[in-house]
């Protein structure tokens, strides 16, 4: 097998790889979710430890994969793994095809996941910030906006 058939084979494992990452990943920010909602200070530190170990592993694919497309002379990003696969043989270009546009969406899904979770931690904190003033109504003046 030729070094370019190595490249892309080792290319489309790590994708496949990234799939079951982000499967992991979707269920650890529902935990995370779940633990930000219990204040689960215990869950929360597991929890985020995992999250940034998954993170970690998506963040060296995609290095992997920007070091194998300049490797193989494809432009990096989107439009030259598109370009890439339009060249796979015809029997696996829709199967590869597909696991990316899989990828793409859950890494859409993920992003949502981590935004919403990052809103209701925005928002615990403004209720708890508000409950200190109240406690303390010489400060309203100070409150920050």
């Amino acid at each position: 097998m030729s070094n370019a058939s190595e490249s892309v084979k080792t290319l489309i494992q790590d994708m496949v790889a990234d799939r079951n990452l982000y499967t992991l990943l979707r269920d650890r920010l529902e935990a995370q979710r779940e633990g930000i909602i219990l204040r689960d200070v215990a869950v929360l530190e597991m929890v985020n430890q995992e999250i940034i170990t998954l993170y970690q592993q998506l963040s060296a694919h995609s290095q992997k994969r920007h070091r194998l497309l300049k490797a193989l002379g494809i432009p990096v990003g989107v439009k030259g793994l598109k370009m890439l696969f339009s060249r796979l043989p015809e029997n696996w270009q829709n199967q590869v095809k597909q696991l990316w546009a899989d990828l793409e969406d859950n890494a859409a899904t993920c992003k949502m996941a981590n935004d919403a979770n990052g809103m209701l931690l925005n928002m615990q904190n403004d209720i708890l910030q508000n409950l200190l003033n109240v406690s303390e109504p010489e400060n309203w003046l100070y409150q920050q906006v």
